[in-house]
């Protein structure tokens, strides 16, 4: 259910409201850029990962109908569109391999196993980017595998390898 803030957040941003536009940002921002910088390889694409989701929410608002959780929507469509962003990368073959050192904006900031996030997340760059991929969306993101082999357009054992194999490298 959304909140009356919410609320007039979409549809001041339907209507192209500035104000609505800068409180979605400031709002919803550190949630997008962290995801951004889980999935990209580099600080500069995941600022480009983050703009070009912005420009991409801002401007389609209008086709989203029975938008339940705002910050829901925005998740999803975050990790939907970095995995486009990957997809068009691998198909042009031009994933370069590097590591980054900034600050991890996310909302989850939880420990996993133990591990706290940050360290995790420095260790998760450090993978291929087929596994961090993978790894992302289900241990972090929690979705399922049957999904993720869709988002990535692979079968579900590959999945289930890649994840597997990342686990053993964390």
């Amino acid at each position: 259910m959304l909140t009356e803030k919410e609320t007039e957040i979409i549809e001041g941003c339907r209507k192209g409201d500035e104000e609505s536009q800068r409180a979605l940002y400031l709002i919803y921002g550190p949630l997008v850029k962290g995801i951004c910088v889980r999935y990209s390889e580099d600080e500069q694409e995941a600022e480009d990962f983050f703009h070009d989701i912005f420009i991409f929410m801002l401007t389609h608002f209008e086709h989203f109908e029975n938008i339940t959780s705002l910050g829901g929507w925005i998740r999803t469509i975050t990790i939907n569109k970095c995995i486009d962003f990957l997809r068009h990368k691998k198909l042009t073959n031009s994933i370069p391999m590097s590591s980054l050192n900034c600050d991890f904006n996310d909302a989850t900031t939880h420990d996993y196993d133990g591990i706290p996030m940050g360290d995790l997340q420095a260790f998760i760059l450090q993978l291929p980017v087929n596994q961090r991929t993978a790894f992302n969306l289900y241990v972090i993101d929690g979705i399922k595998q049957e999904q993720i082999a869709e988002m990535m357009q692979m079968t579900q054992n590959n999945v289930s390898t890649l994840i597997s194999r990342a686990r053993g490298t964390l």
